[in-house]
């Protein structure tokens, strides 16, 4: 999806979901960077002094989910929109992502850039079409 003030990041293992993770363990890892803050089971948002965003930790077939009441305890897809705009640098963004993608060894997506690529790989600041 594109938008001109959104920026949408997947972080996943593969193009099919196919390893989880655990919940607890996903949330640790956000939780200890000391940028963001949990908001209820599956989701979490920025600490005051991150950039605006928020993460949705969630379990999937084909990419779609929805929040929910019911507590997954794995999760395969971790969905993050996050603030775009000239005065928002996307490299703190990308570092903090980049890093819990490799303590995964998962990937690292744009959903769609500025010119209309879609799936676009994030890595180590160079990008990449599937």
């Amino acid at each position: 999806m594109w938008s001109d003030r959104y920026n949408y990041y997947n972080i996943q293992s593969d193009e099919g979901y196919t390893k989880n993770v655990a919940r607890e363990r996903l949330l640790q890892l956000f939780l200890n960077t000391g940028n963001f803050l949990q908001k209820d089971h599956q989701t979490l948002g920025n600490a005051d002094h991150f950039p605006w965003l928020e993460i949705v930790l969630a379990e999937t077939k084909d990419g779609s989910f929805a929040t929910s009441e019911r507590e997954v305890p794995d999760v395969n897809l971790i969905a993050i929109v996050c603030a775009k705009g000239a005065h928002i640098d996307q490299q703190v963004y990308l570092k903090i992502f980049l890093e819990i993608a490799g303590a995964l060894s998962w990937k690292l997506y744009l959903e769609e850039d500025d010119e209309g690529n879609e799936d676009v790989e994030i890595k180590n600041n160079m990008n990449t079409y599937k």
